[in-house]
């Protein structure tokens, strides 16, 4: 289960190794709904100390959102995309 990054506290990531993974979003220009989304792996990280941990929530600053899933130690940063796409509905509308 993902849970909101800035909702987790330093003692339930203590001592565990994370991938994080960036999941990039296009969104339709008209209604912001998604038209597809991207997702890579960005690197291994351990949080070993409250320096780590507050370093990991400086960064996830940089992005639209950021959620833990702690089952599958996986954190998951959001990056919103508008490259000029819309739904083929949202065309119809018009």
């Amino acid at each position: 289960m993902k849970i909101a990054l800035k909702t987790m506290k330093f003692e339930e990531m203590k001592n565990k190794t994370f991938e994080v993974r960036l999941i990039t979003e296009r969104l339709c220009e008209f209604c912001d709904g998604v038209i597809d989304t991207k997702e890579r792996m960005l690197r291994t990280i351990q949080i070993s100390d409250r320096q780590d941990y507050e370093n990991l929530l400086m960064r996830s600053k940089a992005y639209d959102r950021a959620e833990v899933d702690l089952e599958n130690t996986k954190i998951y940063f959001y990056a919103h995309d508008y490259p000029g796409d819309v739904h083929q509905s949202c065309v119809e509308k018009l």
